[in-house]
């Protein structure tokens, strides 16, 4: 009999103990949250991209677009120019770096100005070389530190008339801002780091912010918006003929020179998200084939993106970064990321970069 009259109460209690759960599952389900209070919500990537940005408080960084940490947008950059001699093969640093002037010099052999984000950590930028006037022209239109190994009597001319507003670490007055590699023979065998830059920021109190924009982003096209063209060609000659290949997965370029991808000394490949081909005018200055590139002005470049050519215009004036701009004068955008300039001076090159 005891057991009769217990039984109909235990059944209620298992069915109460049901519903409860049930209604907790409801619960959760109605308002997206599970165990140990997490809260599931259904996002689109554009939204998780500015959930990410509000709850980390990230900003563009000036250099780039990239989105970073408050407080790591405005680095000055920091410019070192690079040899690009086969004697100085293979390069260290350059695939770090966030924009790089390729131009040539004399015997129309091209080098080097990178740029590096003055919050980056790079143990070994070079070989580093020589100032030439043109690309002490760039590095002050971004107001950057110029770090290099001497260089021709007009740039160092020019640097000097530049005292007090350019930050200029030349190894030859600062040479505890570098240091000679064992391994390769003079002049293809100075180094430098960030961590050498920071030592010379800090004893010679350098300004270390910048709030120059020089560019304005855009985020990458989508795999389905993205173009087919494929290959970019410039061919500065024998061993320096550079191959730019697109990427359509990744949506990056990669470089090729001497018919190699080009790989930097600790192995990461050099790539880029934006390729950008100038046009401009130069002469020989002295027999030993030195160059007066222009700087100022404008002229003609192609510029790649999203595996897509477009023609636009370059421009700059006196004191200030390249600009680039569309044929109807509008600003043109870059994708987020890293920017090569490949500075041409002669028009069939120009004319048959996808060939």
């Amino acid at each position: 009999m005891g057991w009769r009259r217990s039984g109909p109460r235990w059944v209620v209690w298992v069915v109460l103990l049901l519903l409860c759960l049930s209604a907790g599952l409801l619960y959760a389900a109605l308002t997206g949250r599970t165990r140990r209070g997490s809260t599931v919500v259904q996002r689109t990537p554009g939204a998780e991209v500015a959930a990410a940005r509000g709850a980390e408080a990230l900003v563009e960084r000036h250099l780039d677009g990239v989105w970073v940490q408050t407080g790591e947008e405005a680095g000055r950059p920091r410019a070192v120019m690079i040899d690009n001699h086969v004697s100085g093969w293979p390069i260290s640093g350059l695939a770090q770096a966030r924009v790089v002037i390729e131009a040539p010099v004399e015997g129309g052999l091209p080098r080097f100005m990178a740029f590096f984000d003055g919050f980056s950590h790079i143990d070994k930028i070079g070989p580093v070389r020589s100032a030439r006037p043109y690309f002490v022209d760039w590095a002050l239109g971004w107001g950057a530190e110029y770090f290099h190994v001497g260089g021709s009597s007009e740039a160092l001319e020019q640097i000097r008339r530049q005292v007090g507003s350019m930050a200029d670490v030349d190894e030859m007055r600062t040479g505890n801002a570098f240091w000679r590699a064992s391994d390769r023979t003079a002049p293809h065998n100075a180094y430098t780091s960030t961590d050498f830059m920071t030592t010379v920021e800090m004893r010679r109190s350098f300004v270390t912010s910048s709030s120059l924009v020089a560019w304005h982003m855009q985020d990458a096209a989508s795999g389905t918006e993205r173009g087919d063209v494929l290959t970019i060609r410039i061919p500065y000659g024998g061993s320096y003929n550079v191959r730019w290949r697109f990427d359509k997965t990744r949506n990056v370029y990669a470089r090729s020179q001497a018919s190699k991808p080009q790989i930097d000394a600790d192995g990461s490949p050099v790539e880029s998200e934006n390729v950008i081909v100038i046009k401009t005018d130069a002469r020989v200055l002295d027999r030993v084939g030195r160059l007066h590139v222009r700087t100022i002005g404008s002229g003609d470049a192609l510029a790649y993106r999203d595996g897509k050519k477009f023609a636009i215009r370059w421009r700059r004036g006196v004191g200030e970064p390249l600009r680039f701009e569309g044929m109807d004068g509008a600003e043109y955008l870059l994708n987020r990321g890293r920017t090569w300039i490949e500075v041409t001076t002669d028009d069939q090159t120009f004319a048959g970069l996808e060939r």
